[in-house]
């Protein structure tokens, strides 16, 4: 094996990776990319370059097609499959044009034709490539964002009262037993058991979700255990329960504390007997699920006031994890705000990409009765009548500027009084960074002209951004 260039670890660098097995064309490329823009690493083997590359990150590999052993075609098949994140241009001999083709409708960015001829056309190649690797993953970043439920960025949580809910999170997926999750409206009871459920052993199987309070009286067994033909008024064909559609997956119980009683009944009969019989079946059905329940009040003393069984809440809280309210990870409201801004940006059409100081300030001092979801409607609503690039205060709506605290009220509430000086210093700074490096993102979309602003070199402000796992902004130049 033969390797040219040295392997690199710049993240502003086109990270790029040459095949061929002729040492002479791994040296031109190495000289062609030359300087700090690009960082190179040749090989004279497919098999020695697919092992190097992995999961690196990696922008662009360039191949040759005809080589011993592992040909060009099996490296872009490999890349197809296995990384296709990477974008590949393919290398052919003069008048090799069916090799070219068939690379190109293999899936191929481009190629190029030996000997190389224009030089400034391979590195603009290179960089064309580059590029469009870096568009599609900042789309697929973008569609993430937009796509995937407000909630969702709990999981991503730098507040230390959400430490143990994600500690927890991935300690219960791997234990086959029921979880209570606890916690205030809004909060993200949803997300957590969802998760949970994603990571478990079984994720490949169904998640149903059921709101306890939704289903009518009249229709609880019909919904829970199914039914057979003719058992029920207008029912011509057979159909499964909530619980047989949940088989071998999770059934979760939202909302438990506003179940009926009619339906605690049914539910502890079927966790106690393991099996289901539908309305009108001679006999029953086995069923295996797991069952996650959340709730916003405390099961005990919906036990102790007669408003629950207690034989269903043992069997349902073997597991149980606490969900903390908003106002108790203070530090994550500048992240969620940006996020929610740009999703609600996206629904209303606008182009709102920041959030002014004051604004800030306010959405940090504000209590959050409602959560998450509070959040979520109150910027949705601020954006409404906006018309700036910026999300002022003039258009937070009344009842949360009317509950603004003070600034000494609104720092108070972010420090542990329990905390040694020190440690209670350097977590207020930490959450003020990640306000400052979050809002200067947002604004200038580009890692350039945000270090000029703070006056900071572009470098150190990159590891800075990378530091505090600042990513979700909408990227620019760079």
């Amino acid at each position: 094996m033969t390797t040219i260039g040295q392997p690199y670890d710049e993240d502003d660098q086109t990270r790029v990776v040459v095949i061929d097995d002729e040492t002479p064309i791994l040296k031109a490329w190495r000289w062609m990319l030359h300087g700090d823009e690009f960082g190179i690493e040749g090989y004279t083997r497919g098999k020695d370059a697919i092992e190097a590359i992995g999961n690196r990150p990696i922008d662009v590999v360039v191949t040759d097609v005809k080589m011993p052993g592992m040909s060009g075609f099996d490296v872009l098949a490999w890349v197809k499959k296995e990384r296709p994140d990477i974008e590949v241009l393919v290398m052919t001999g003069a008048g090799s044009i069916p090799d070219a083709v068939r690379a190109m409708q293999s899936g191929a960015f481009d190629y190029l034709t030996k000997p190389f001829t224009e030089i400034e056309e391979c590195i603009n190649k290179v960089r064309q490539a580059a590029r469009l690797k870096r568009l599609r993953a900042e789309n697929r970043a973008l569609r993430e964002r937009v796509d995937a439920p407000p909630e969702s960025i709990l999981l991503d949580s730098r507040s230390q009262a959400m430490k143990s809910v994600l500690t927890q999170i991935d300690q219960y997926a791997r234990v086959d037993a029921n979880v209570l999750v606890m916690g205030p409206v809004g909060a993200g009871k949803g997300v957590v058991a969802r998760t949970i459920h994603q990571r478990s052993a079984r994720r490949e199987q169904p998640f149903v979700p059921v709101d306890c309070a939704s289903i009518a009286p009249d229709r609880l067994e019909a919904e829970l255990l199914g039914y057979e033909p003719g058992a029920l008024p207008g029912a011509r064909d057979a159909a499964p329960g909530l619980f047989e559609l949940a088989h071998r997956g999770t059934l979760f119980l939202d909302e438990l504390d506003r179940m009926p009683e009619a339906m605690q009944v049914l539910v502890l009969k079927v966790l106690e007997s393991g099996s289901v019989q539908r309305v009108g079946a001679a006999e029953p059905t086995p069923v295996d699920v797991r069952v996650i329940s959340a709730t916003a009040r405390d099961l005990g003393d919906a036990v102790e006031d007669g408003d629950f069984r207690a034989d269903l809440y043992f069997r349902l809280k073997l597991l149980t994890v606490k969900v903390p309210p908003l106002n108790e990870r203070p530090e994550d409201i500048p992240r969620l705000a940006y996020s929610f801004l740009r999703r609600a940006a996206r629904r209303l059409g606008k182009e709102v990409e920041t959030i002014a100081p004051e604004a800030m300030a306010l959405l940090e001092g504000h209590d959050w009765k409602g959560n998450l979801r509070e959040l979520d409607q109150v910027l949705e609503a601020g954006l409404v009548f906006e018309t700036g690039p910026e999300l002022t205060v003039r258009h937070l709506p009344e009842e949360l500027t009317g509950t603004q605290r003070s600034p000494i009220n609104s720092l108070a509430a972010q420090v542990d009084l329990d905390l040694p000086f020190r440690e209670a210093v350097e977590r207020a700074e930490r959450t003020f960074r990640i306000t400052y490096l979050t809002g200067l993102m947002s604004r200038f979309r580009s890692v350039s002209a945000a270090a000029r602003h703070a006056q900071m070199d572009r470098a150190n402000f990159r590891r800075m951004l990378r530091r505090y796992d600042i990513t979700d902004y909408p990227k620019g130049d760079g």
